[in-house]
């Protein structure tokens, strides 16, 4: 995988959920965006296909959703991207449609010390900032009459974020 601008460097994330079958938006919003990588937080694994076909060079994280039942990619993704560290995660095993305050996964991204929490499965976006951490769920890039994705920024000093419709 290639990897995104080194620290001091303001990084730009697209951020995917929930795009079941559908990667077309996925490859539009990569277009207007230009980002410098992008996560895809499950159910639909296998359209990333049509991404790395189109762009081979944008560095692609992904975790596995509920409905990518032999896919590849983890369930949990920890990592540090611009000198902030990141959760990522589908958010079913947190409950994410039953817990309203995201609060297993509220915990779970504070005892990882991330700054950006990034989780799907709802299909509704939800963006905000709680405890240091950037929570950010960029709804579903598939499916309904208002597909939506997230840009996010980030470097050294901080996160910055946009949810946004295709």
């Amino acid at each position: 995988m290639d990897q995104p601008p080194k620290s001091g460097e303001k990084t730009r994330l697209c951020v995917f959920s929930d795009s079941h079958g559908n990667p077309d938006h996925m490859l539009a919003a990569i277009r207007r965006e230009a980002p410098d990588a992008i996560f895809h937080l499950g159910d639909g694994e296998s359209d990333l296909r049509a991404v790395k076909r189109a762009f081979p060079d944008l560095p692609i994280y992904s975790v596995r959703g509920n409905c990518d039942l032999f896919g590849a990619a983890p369930g949990l993704l920890k990592t540090e991207i611009a000198g902030q560290k990141v959760f990522a995660t589908h958010g079913h095993a947190y409950k994410v449609k039953y817990d309203r305050d995201y609060q297993t996964l509220r915990y779970a991204a504070l005892e990882a010390d991330a700054r950006l929490v990034l989780f799907g499965h709802t299909h509704v976006p939800y963006h905000d900032r709680v405890w240091g951490m950037e929570m950010i769920n960029p709804g579903s890039i598939g499916y309904g009459s208002k597909p939506s994705y997230a840009v996010v920024e980030l470097d050294e000093t901080g996160v910055t974020a946009d949810l946004k419709r295709v």
